[in-house]
């Protein structure tokens, strides 16, 4: 299935979901578009806020004229790809544009907060030359005392 049909669907499944209740996202994936609801506790809402806020104080020195969002899409139609992260670091001017996504070669980092129980036993980071560079020491790990 092509890229074009697989956003369309997609735009047809979020007017869907604006008829049913709860919480939903669709994303567009390897397989085609997929509908997920989404129940975010009131513990990832405040993560993802921190991180947020975190990342955009150190943007106006490494980056400026960037900002860390939560909200927007990010598509890359050439991948076939369509996501919804928790947040993103992006232009400020981006978020200016028409449309209801970004073109995902405008986001410099994806901020997605995954919980505990499906953090996976191994994890790899990758790095490039493009990679924004910065060191555990300058991120806060949010979470319950004494958890790891």
């Amino acid at each position: 299935m092509d890229y074009a049909t697989m956003r369309a669907i997609a735009e047809e499944l979020e007017a869907f979901t604006e008829r049913i209740e709860g919480a939903w996202k669709v994303e567009v994936g390897p397989s085609g578009p997929v509908l997920a609801m989404t129940s975010p506790s009131t513990r990832h809402v405040g993560t993802v806020r921190r991180s947020r806020d975190q990342l955009s104080e150190q943007l106006t020195g490494t980056h400026p004229g960037h900002i860390c969002a939560n909200g927007p899409l990010i598509e890359s139609p050439t991948l076939g790809r369509m996501r919804r992260p928790d947040a993103l670091v992006l232009p400020e001017a981006t978020l200016d544009e028409e449309g209801f996504a970004v073109d995902a070669t405008q986001v410099l980092a994806v901020i997605e907060i995954i919980p505990p129980g499906l953090i996976p036993a191994r994890t790899t980071a990758r790095s490039s030359p493009s990679t924004w560079p910065w060191t555990s020491t300058t991120i806060r790990r949010y979470g319950k005392a004494g958890s790891r």
